[in-house]
């Protein structure tokens, strides 16, 4: 029976004498030898081959391998070299193998583009290294076999660049794009407009002030936006060297189309245009571009002087790229541009001076400095914020006018260079500020009309205060400070009043909405010289001349009526004093008539209260305004007493009580003079007048007084 299953095997004595003889077994499989991993390399070992793959890579390149001239900036150490563009991207390169051909092998790539490190993680993308490192290496495979076919494809290194390059504008706006995005959903909410295709991610578009409450000045009609856009162009391509001298044989030429080739594949083939579109409404809208070559480009000023930046010049740091400062450089500019047009519209307007408009900047530590004294940094990070101050009043009120950069509203506040004033309301800057939003070109104007308010508010303060003088308002909102219904007529009109209720009582026009109880014709007759104003009733004012209410009475014939005197106040473009007498309505018990109307020349009275004034030490030297140079303890000239009269009848400086007083008095002496002429001529008593000679004496305003009462 045979069981060979269970025999045991013959001992394998040869292989065994090989073994021990030899040390090892030659009939081993040769793959195994492959699976083995071969002996480390010592240090010294290892330095050489370092040096000798380095020494072929510094051989390639200094032997023809065309370098871009931006890649010019390499390292060879350790086996690779290493490109740094500033600005983009650092790649290291090595050589697997030692021909010529051979493709670069990509070692790592490391992007410089990237968002501010300040800024929340949201606001940052991630950069995919690998993914690029991929694509750029499939490009220099590609490339290899391309140039071992062809002559004319780019080289290696000249394709990695432009594939890099382009990814780097990419990333750049791609960082700008998210910070937009996330920026338009906080803080500039309504505020901002990113617009960027899924298809087309060369083209980027944001717009600012967008809100439907901006400023009527940040806008045109057709084109209202205020764009800023970031695209990736075609550079334009170079014209060949010495072109013109070249003949048409030699352009022709194989080996000069090869040179040309080669100078052009050693620049960039894409750029990023930035376009910046600001619209004011003040001027024509005004467009600031610039195309770069490079991102580090970005982060350069083209102006060498705080001015030349200031207008149009924007900074962008490729390696911290921050939106909502480049949105502030965009915004601070345009909020400068706005308030210079501003600055140009008042001086061309000739109602402000020069001395009386400041284009200003206030500084992170607070201090006001003028344009000149701008630092380029101030103006790089917009920390000095712009202001336009325009003085209203000489020495006595301005308002601060900025443009917030947020909203690119207007916003017009009382200025802290000088004491707060009682009758700028909150309620008068506020209007200010709106009309101002809705007609920028209309600075000028506005802050005459509202000049001219003051002026008026100032006066209405004023009459309070002073002697014989009392305010009349409409009839709808004070009916017991009506003509008519003053206390010391009551009697005469109550029986007027039951002499006419007997008879058919007369369908009454009275004005409406007007101080006085007179017809609405005589009322428009009135304020027809009133102009300046879309409501002249806010121009005028009607102050009533206490204790001349007998005056008419004893001057007319027997049985005339009683009759009431009033000062009535227009302001155009200066202050307009008349004289107004009104007499009851022969017919209608609730009308006055308009009987007549005395013009007032204030002029001469109000410079001789200043001469007054000065002369009684009520009235410093340095209130006085002149073109004229002078110490402040010299007395002012007359020409500069003329002048302050002027102003204040301007609204450029303000009415005192003294100067309400004299014109009170004034008229009061006019009428005493009219009483005392009817009286000698009723007596058939003759008179002349002997008018005193101007005089600078303290008394000297009496000349005044007279020279107007003649």
């Amino acid at each position: 029976m045979s069981m060979p299953g269970v025999r045991m095997r013959n001992y394998d004595v040869g292989n065994a004498a090989e073994i021990l003889s030899t040390g090892s077994y030659q009939r081993l499989p040769v793959a195994i030898k492959r699976m083995v991993p071969p002996p480390k390399l010592s240090k010294h070992q290892v330095r050489e081959t370092l040096e000798a793959i380095s020494g072929i890579i510094r051989r390639r390149i200094l032997c023809g391998e065309p370098v871009p001239l931006a890649m010019r900036r390499y390292v060879i150490k350790n086996g690779r070299i290493v490109f740094t563009v500033p600005g983009e991207f650092e790649a290291q390169l090595t050589l697997l193998q030692y021909e010529d051909n051979i493709p670069w092998h990509i070692v790592s790539v490391r992007v410089l583009v990237a968002g501010d490190s300040l800024l929340p993680s949201e606001q940052q993308i991630a950069v995919n290294t690998r993914q690029i490192v991929e694509f750029a290496q499939q490009i220099l495979v590609g490339a290899s076999t391309q140039n071992q076919d062809s002559s004319a494809q780019p080289p290696q290194l000249v394709q990695l660049y432009d594939f890099l390059h382009q990814q780097c504008f990419t990333v750049l706006l791609e960082t700008v794009y998210k910070q937009a995005s996330v920026l338009r959903r906080a803080r500039w909410e309504n505020l901002l407009q990113v617009e960027m295709a899924p298809g087309n991610r060369s083209l980027l578009v944001i717009r600012y002030w967008t809100s439907s409450r901006v400023v009527a000045a940040t806008s045109q009609p057709g084109d209202k936006s205020n764009v800023i856009t970031f695209q990736l162009s075609a550079l334009p391509v170079p014209r060949p060297i010495h072109a013109p001298a070249l003949s048409d044989e030699y352009k022709e030429d194989a080996e000069f189309e090869r040179i040309e080739n080669d100078r052009r594949n050693l620049i960039p083939k894409i750029g990023l245009t930035v376009t910046w579109t600001a619209n004011s409404g003040l001027a024509a809208r005004k467009v600031w571009t610039r195309t770069v070559s490079h991102t580090n480009e970005l982060a350069a000023a083209t102006g060498d002087t705080a001015e030349s930046i200031a207008d149009f010049d924007l900074v962008l740091d490729p390696s911290s790229v921050n939106t909502e400062q480049l949105l502030r450089q965009v915004t601070w500019r345009h909020a400068r541009s706005i308030l210079k047009s501003l600055y140009e519209l008042m001086v061309e307007s000739q109602q402000f001076n020069e001395s009386a408009v400041e284009l200003l900047y206030t500084a992170a530590s607070g201090v006001t400095k003028s344009e000149s004294e701008l630092t380029v940094e101030e103006v790089q990070m917009c920390t000095a914020i712009p202001c336009l101050r325009a003085w209203y009043r000489q020495g006595e009120g301005a308002v601060d006018i900025t443009v917030d950069t947020y909203t690119g509203r207007v916003v017009v506040r009382a200025s802290e260079a000088v004491a707060a004033s009682s009758s700028l309301s909150e309620a008068m800057v506020g209007q200010l500020t709106d009309q101002l939003n809705r007609q920028p070109w209309r600075i000028a104007a506005l802050l005459v009309d509202m000049r001219s308010s003051l002026a008026l508010a100032d006066l209405d303060c004023l009459v309070h205060k002073s002697l014989g003088l009392r305010a009349q308002t409409s009839h709808a909102a004070q009916p017991r400070t009506l003509p008519g219904f003053v206390v010391s007529s009551v009697s005469q009109r109550t029986e007027s009043a039951a002499h006419v209720s007997q008879q058919p009582q007369p369908t009454s026009n009275i004005a409406t909405n007007f101080p006085l109880r007179i017809s609405q014709q005589e009322a428009d007759a009135l304020v027809r010289g009133v102009s300046g104003s879309e409501n002249p009733l806010s121009r005028i004012r009607f102050y009533m001349v206490e204790g001349t209410e007998g005056v008419e009475e004893q001057i007319g014939p027997a049985g005339s009526t009683c009759g009431e005197w009033y000062i009535m106040v227009a302001m155009t473009d200066r202050l307009q004093f008349r004289l107004v007498l009104l007499n009851p309505h022969p017919k209608d018990p609730l009308l006055y008539v308009v009987a007549q109307v005395i013009l007032l020349q204030v002029g001469r009275l109000f410079s001789s209260v200043a001469r007054r004034l000065l002369m009684e030490g009520n009235l410093s030297r340095a209130e006085f305004s002149g073109e004229t140079q002078g110490s402040p303890s010299s007395t002012p000239s007359e020409r500069e007493i003329t002048e302050k009269a002027d102003a204040m009848l301007t609204g450029r400086t303000s009415i005192t009580l003294d100067y309400l007083n004299a014109l009170a008095s004034m008229c009061r002496a006019r009428l005493a003079l009219r009483l005392l002429q009817t009286q000698l001529t009723r007596w058939k008593i003759p008179y002349s007048f002997r008018l005193p000679s101007f005089s600078t004496s303290p008394h000297g305003h009496r000349a005044a007084v007279s020279s107007e009462l003649s």
